[in-house]
């Protein structure tokens, strides 16, 4: 959602946080001296499954809260959202705390689709990195399972001129990654002859 501040609001706004209790969703925002012109302020509140819900909208400075409703229908996301997906989106940086050094860039699109780029070391200890796409969504349960082929890609250096038609991609093997929570998973690979399994974590943004 969109927040605007009000034309006589004491300035623009610059941070906010996202809480829920039920079916009620709260943003409070905070704002910083006015430095001419209102700025919006974009907040993502997420991915919901069908039902009504609330919206409250507060400033930090304890002005009078702003409510709005809105609902979700089941109509509404399969149209939208076809197939099975999760209603998380695990877009972010994911890693192993245990083994800093590697991790896992996903983004989960509006299609739903995810395009997750593996960065790790081949047998020389050589940087090396891995896409797996494209793929689906196989369960979103308990746990949320997404599966596709990994390519591995080579180009052109990056300190002289780009030229497209030396991108090339082959497969490398196949990977899934499976979602506890929003916060917790495990990826599971077949590369190059090697198979494993790897915990994930989120990397926090703050």
């Amino acid at each position: 959602m969109r927040i605007t501040p009000p034309p006589f609001a004491p300035g623009n706004i610059w941070a906010s946080s996202v809480s829920m209790s039920g079916t009620t969703i709260s943003v409070a925002y905070r704002e910083y001296p006015d430095i001419g012109g209102n700025i919006a302020h974009d907040v993502e509140l997420g991915r919901f499954p069908a039902g009504s819900y609330s919206v409250r909208v507060q400033s930090e400075l304890g002005t009078a809260p702003v409510t709005t409703q809105f609902v979700v229908s089941p109509s509404e996301r399969s149209e939208h959202y076809p197939g099975t997906v999760p209603a998380v989106n695990y877009t972010g940086m994911w890693y192993q705390p245990t083994e800093s050094g590697w991790g896992i860039s996903i983004n989960q699109g509006a299609t739903n689709e995810l395009f997750a780029v593996w960065f790790t070391y081949d047998s020389a200890s050589k940087p090396v990195w891995y896409a797996m796409e494209p793929g689906g969504w196989i369960s979103a349960s308990t746990f949320s399972v997404y599966s596709g082929p990994i390519y591995r890609y080579a180009g052109p250096y990056f300190g002289g001129p780009f030229d497209p038609s030396r991108v090339v991609g082959e497969q490398a093997g196949t990977g899934s990654l499976s979602f506890r929570d929003s916060s917790n998973g495990r990826f599971t690979y077949m590369v190059d002859g090697v198979s494993g399994t790897k915990l994930i974590t989120r990397l926090p943004v703050e």
